[in-house]
C-alpha cells in the first residue's frame, strides 16, 4: 500500500513538472510575440532604408557611412526591449532563462565576429573580402537561435521556417556580396522575426 502511494506521488510529481514546463512555454510564447514583431520591423525597415540610401549615393561619396544606421537601430531596439521587460515580466523559469541565455550568446557572437573582422582589417592588413563574411554568418547565427527558440517553446513551425529561410538567405548573401546582402537581411527578418511573431500572436491559447 505504501509502495503504491509512493508510485502515485512520483507520477503526480512528474505530471506537475510537465504542466509547469508547458505553462512556462505558453507564457514565454505569449510574451515573445510583440518583441519579435518590433525587432523584425526594425531590422526589415533599417536594411531596406540602408539599401536605398547606398544605391542612390554616387560611387565614391561615402555610401558605406549609411551602415552606421544599424547602431541607431540597435539603440532603439535596446531601449524598447528594456522598457518592455520592465512593463511585462515573464515568470522566471528554465524555459525563459534558456531562451534569454541563447539570444544573449547570439548578441555576443555577433559582436565578437564584428570585432575579429575589424581587428583583422586594421591590424592584420587584410582586405575586407578576406575576412569572415559578416552577413551570411550572422544570418546563420539567427537561424540557429530561432530554430532553438521554436524547439524550446514547442513551436516546430517557427524552427522549420526560420532554419530553412536562414539557410537560403545565407547562401544568397554569400554569392551576392555587397549592398544586395541587405535584401537578404530583409528577407531573413520577415521569416525569422515577423512571421514567427505573427504566428505566436494569433496562435496563443490554441
Amino acid at each position: 500500500m505504501i509502495m503504491k502511494e509512493k508510485e502515485l506521488t512520483a507520477a503526480e510529481s512528474l505530471k506537475l513538472i510537465e504542466r509547469t514546463i508547458e505553462q512556462s512555454r505558453r507564457d514565454v510564447a505569449k510574451a515573445s510575440a510583440q518583441p519579435l514583431l518590433v525587432w523584425g520591423g526594425l531590422v526589415l525597415s533599417t536594411s531596406l532604408i540602408i539599401w536605398l540610401l547606398i544605391t542612390n549615393t554616387p560611387k565614391g561619396e561615402g555610401g558605406s557611412r549609411w551602415y552606421l544606421l544599424w547602431i541607431l537601430m540597435s539603440l532603439i531596439g535596446g531601449v524598447y526591449q528594456y522598457k518592455y521587460n520592465q512593463l511585462r515580466s515573464v515568470p522566471d523559469s528554465i524555459v525563459s532563462r534558456t531562451i534569454g541565455y541563447m539570444w544573449g550568446v547570439f548578441g555576443i557572437s555577433v559582436f565578437v565576429l564584428w570585432a575579429i573582422d575589424i581587428c583583422a582589417i586594421i591590424f592584420g592588413g587584410i582586405s575586407a573580402r578576406q575576412v569572415i563574411p559578416m552577413t551570411p554568418t550572422i544570418i546563420l547565427f539567427m537561424g540557429l537561435s530561432v530554430a532553438v527558440t521554436g524547439l524550446v517553446i514547442n513551436r516546430l513551425f517557427i524552427s522549420v521556417i526560420g532554419a530553412v529561410a536562414c539557410a537560403a538567405c545565407a547562401y544568397f548573401s554569400l554569392v551576392n556580396q555587397g549592398v544586395n546582402e541587405l535584401l537578404c537581411v530583409a528577407v531573413t527578418a520577415v521569416f525569422t522575426l515577423i512571421v514567427p511573431g505573427l504566428y505566436l500572436k494569433f496562435s496563443n491559447g490554441r
